[in-house]
C-alpha cells in the first residue's frame, strides 16, 4: 500500500467523519450520530493497521481526543438504542421512555453547545496524525491479517459467551473495515471470505444487543418477566447459530489457502 494512497484514504474517511458530526450538531439526527460513530471505528481500525510498523509514537494515541467525543456521543446513542429495545419488545412503561428521551435531548443539546470545540479538537487530531502517517508494506499488511485471523480463531475454539466474544467481534470488524486499503496487499496471498466474516460479526452483534437488552429490562424499576423470557429465548437461538457458524473458523474464513503462522 503506497503512502499516497494511505493519505488519500485517511483524509477521505476523516472528512466523512467530520461531515457526519457537523450534521448531527446542526440537526440532532440520530442517523448522523450513528454514521459519525461508524467512521470513528473505521479510522481507529485503519490506525491500528498503520501502527504495526510505526517508528514514532502510536498514531492511535493522537486519536484519543476523537475517541472521547465518540464515547460522549455513545451515551446518546445508547439511550436511543434502549428506546428501540423498548419498542421491539413492546415494553409498556412510560417512565422508561421518558427517561431515555430526556437523556437523548440532554446529550444532544450538550453536543450542540460544545460543537465548535469538538470540531476544533477533531481538526487538531487530524493534523497531528496526518503528519505522522507511515508507509505500510504489503508483507506487513498480510502479517497483520494473519495474526488477527489466528487470534480470532484461537478465541472461537474455546467459545465463551462473555466480553471476550464481543472483543473478538471487534477484531473481525477491524479486518472488514480495512479490507479496501488492504485488498491489493492480500490479493494472491490471502483470500478472505468477507461474506462469512460479515455474517459471523452480525450474529455476535445481535447476541451482544440481546445481552444489553436483558440487563436493561432486568434492572430495578423496569423488570418485566414476559420481556425477559422472550429475550432469553432469542438468546438461546442466537448462541446456537453462533456456535455453528464459528465452528472451523479458519476453513470458512480463508478461501484459497491455509493460514500459516511463522
Amino acid at each position: 500500500m503506497k503512502k499516497k494512497k494511505e493519505k488519500i484514504y485517511f483524509n477521505d474517511q476523516w472528512d466523512e467523519m467530520t461531515v457526519h458530526l457537523k450534521n448531527f450538531i446542526e440537526t440532532g439526527e440520530q442517523e448522523e450520530l450513528h454514521l459519525f460513530r461508524v467512521q470513528v471505528k473505521k479510522l481507529r481500525a485503519m490506525l491500528e493497521l498503520l501502527d504495526t510498523n510505526s517508528i514514532k509514537h502510536p498514531l492511535q494515541k493522537d486519536f484519543k481526543p476523537v475517541r472521547k467525543i465518540f464515547k460522549r456521543c455513545g451515551e446518546i446513542r445508547n439511550a436511543f438504542i434502549n428506546l428501540q429495545y423498548g419498542q421491539q419488545f413492546q415494553f409498556k412503561n412510560e417512565d422508561f421512555f421518558m427517561n431515555h428521551l430526556h437523556e437523548i435531548e440532554k446529550g444532544t443539546n450538550e453536543v450542540k453547545e460544545l460543537g465548535k470545540q469538538y470540531l476544533k479538537t477533531i481538526k487538531l487530531a487530524h493534523d497531528d496524525i496526518g503528519g505522522d502517517l507511515q508507509h505500510v508494506g504489503n508483507k506487513d499488511i498480510v502479517e497483520f491479517y494473519k495474526t488477527k485471523l489466528y487470534n480470532i480463531s484461537s478465541s472461537l475454539e474455546n467459545l465463551q459467551f462473555n466480553d471476550e466474544l464481543h472483543a473478538t467481534r471487534r477484531q473481525i470488524k477491524t479486518l472488514m473495515y480495512n479490507r479496501k486499503i488492504a485488498q491489493d496487499a492480500l490479493d494472491g496471498k490471502l483470500q478472505i471470505s468477507n461474506d462469512y466474516l460479515d455474517k459471523l460479526q452480525t450474529l455476535i452483534g445481535d447476541w451482544h444487543d440481546n445481552v444489553l437488552a436483558l440487563e436493561l429490562f432486568s434492572s430495578a424499576g423496569f423488570q418485566s418477566k414476559s420481556v425477559i423470557t422472550r429475550i432469553r429465548s432469542q438468546n438461546t437461538r442466537l448462541k446456537r447459530s453462533i456456535t455453528a457458524l464459528a465452528h472451523d473458523f479458519e476453513r470458512k474464513a480463508i478461501l484459497t489457502q491455509q493460514l500459516s503462522m511463522h
